[in-house]
């Protein structure tokens, strides 16, 4: 039952049984407000409660030398929200707008109190449903938002309810790597001279070193979304990577400051690998398994030792997959294989979805994802990041998110930006205020251009256009840009809120602490805290190679 259901029903519950007049609109959005014709009634005699309190203190006048009646409650303290607002004193004379005001407030604490009570004497098993109902994966009916809420609700006092919060913050964030212009295209012929030639190189220095990023800060709690945008080359990608900690070919700078909310990059990269991840642009599948069979072996990769409702391990695991697929439109492909550009299977765009399944059932709290949105259309990239704001809100999961071509309806989702240009960061802050921001800077933005646009065509020369008056006065390469940018008050109140972060989240403080707790309440209890994986090795190593890959691809293959 939805808030507003709770607020109006409890409402008239309460004023059918202590004898109060509601009014009660035909729109549930409408506020519930007292009949004026019942204002002019002692409010003792139209909530009993209070006349109990009210009464109870008269009776201590005598024994209370001290009794006045501005302390009359003092002997009952309240119970709860909705005995202190009507444990409070009334005004001896109030005028009609004041009186109808008190009311208003009277009704809006019972409500807020049966609200709470009703949620959780309503709480449902999400993993127990009938067929067909709003719990069914498999229904039309079925309601993400609603299974999600019951699903948090009902694991609530459970080993695995306090799930695992992550954030970041990143101070001078520096990333390069090296290269040649020539190289070798290995085989098994070339490779001693690829290896002589690696050995010539690291002595005689000969590859060059190649900054992708430079001095790039920013902060992201859990819980927010961050969307960057870029194009191609910009370092997006890179930035991605970094922050997932898959720096294969790339090196972090010295003088690069990151922080997991207590948690080192050289911890979250080896002990908590798999609580950040990183989602590529291109899907890389078994393309004999099926649909059904890939995500039941994710899922049951990442299933709690106690998952909730007593269920198994396994049956957590293929509820999960079910929900999954579900919300990702791709339940009707549970017994199709997934292929890939040589083995026909599912369309590119249920590849992709299938893709994005399989990183969700992680259930990581960084998730990162590089131009997920790839092969989607307008609807499904909208879904999407809809799904993702779903997890943010609920399970307070942090995303970083590159899109090249992004909807402003999707853009108005995410919390925050960052805008990269050939490595150099532009700006970083609240998605609302990106816009004005190059605005005052003296930019000009079409009417019909969207914002995600408009912030992508300020890195190319040929799309970019000053505003009247302000011709040869705005920046035009990337090292102007990020001048500007690092002189500006909002990258002044940026450096603030990551000397906040840091000082709320200190290495391994409290937050550490929680985060090593709850991942210790999933992995298996023989499981050495500081293994990568929640499960056992002989179970991890069955399931990956046995169970889920080696037994099906090769009866796949016969």
């Amino acid at each position: 039952m939805s808030l507003v259901g709770n607020f109006t029903q409890n409402a008239d519950y309460s004023s059918r049984h202590s004898g109060a007049t509601l009014h009660r609109t035909t729109s549930s959005s409408q506020p519930i407000v007292p009949d004026p014709l019942t204002l002019g009634t002692p409010i003792s005699d139209r909530f009993p409660t209070l006349k109990r309190l009210t009464s109870r203190s008269s009776q201590n006048q005598d024994q209370d030398p001290n009794y006045s009646p501005n302390n009359n409650t003092a002997h009952l303290p309240p119970t709860n929200e909705y005995d202190e607002f009507l444990a409070r004193p009334e005004e001896p004379s109030q005028t009609m707008d004041q009186t109808l005001a008190s009311r208003n407030q009277q009704v809006s604490a019972l409500a807020r109190h049966m609200s709470r009570m009703s949620s959780s004497a309503t709480a449902v098993n999400p993993f127990e449903y009938d067929k067909d109902s709003d719990f069914d994966p498999f229904s039309e009916k079925f309601d993400v938002r609603k299974w999600t809420r019951h699903v948090m609700h009902f694991q609530e006092g459970g080993e695995t309810a306090k799930g695992r919060r992550s954030g970041v913050s990143f101070r001078n964030l520096g990333v390069h790597g090296f290269g040649s212009d020539a190289d070798y295209q290995k085989n098994v012929a070339n490779l001693p001279l690829s290896l002589v030639s690696s050995a010539r190189d690291a002595i005689t220095g000969r590859k060059r070193r190649v900054q992708i990023l430079s001095d790039v800060d920013g902060v992201l709690d859990a819980g927010e979304m961050l969307v960057v945008l870029g194009p191609p080359g910009s370092g997006c990608s890179t930035f991605l990577k970094t922050i997932a900690g898959e720096m294969n070919g790339i090196t972090l700078d010295e003088g690069s400051e990151l922080n997991y909310r207590g948690i080192t990059p050289k911890q979250m990269n080896t002990q908590f690998r798999g609580e950040a991840i990183y989602t590529a642009e291109v899907d890389v599948h078994f393309p004999i398994l099926t649909v059904g069979d890939t995500l039941a072996f994710a899922a049951e990769a990442r299933a709690p030792r106690t998952p909730p409702a007593g269920l198994s391990q396994r049956a957590f695991a293929e509820r999960m997959r079910d929900v999954t697929m579900s919300i990702f439109g791709i339940s009707h492909t549970i017994n199709t294989i997934v292929g890939n550009d040589f083995v026909r299977g599912v369309s590119g765009g249920e590849r992709k979805r299938v893709s994005i399944a399989e990183a969700s059932l992680a259930g990581a709290p960084l998730q990162c994802w590089d131009n997920s949105t790839r092969g989607l259309d307008s609807a499904n990239a909208i879904e999407f990041v809809k799904n993702l704001k779903l997890g943010a809100e609920f399970m307070q999961t942090t995303a970083v998110v590159a899109i090249y071509q992004a909807p402003q309806s999707a853009y108005d989702i995410f919390d925050k930006v960052s805008v990269l240009y050939e490595g150099q960061q532009i700006y970083y802050g609240k998605t609302t205020e990106a816009k004005q921001f190059f605005l005052d800077m003296g930019f000009f933005c079409p009417e019909q251009q969207t914002t995600p646009d408009f912030l992508t065509s300020l890195t190319s020369a040929a799309e970019r256009r000053p505003a009247k008056g302000f011709e040869g006065k705005v920046p035009t390469t990337p090292l102007e840009f990020a001048k500007a940018w690092k002189a500006s008050e909002q990258y002044k109140k940026l450096q603030l809120e990551i000397t906040e972060f840091e000082e709320k989240y200190p290495i391994k403080g409290e937050a550490y602490d929680q985060f090593l707790e709850s991942r210790r309440a999933q992995q298996a209890k023989r499981v050495y805290v500081d293994f990568v994986f929640l499960s056992e090795l002989p179970l991890s190593l069955f399931l990956c190679y046995t169970l889920a890959c080696g037994f099906r691809r090769l009866s796949a293959d016969i």
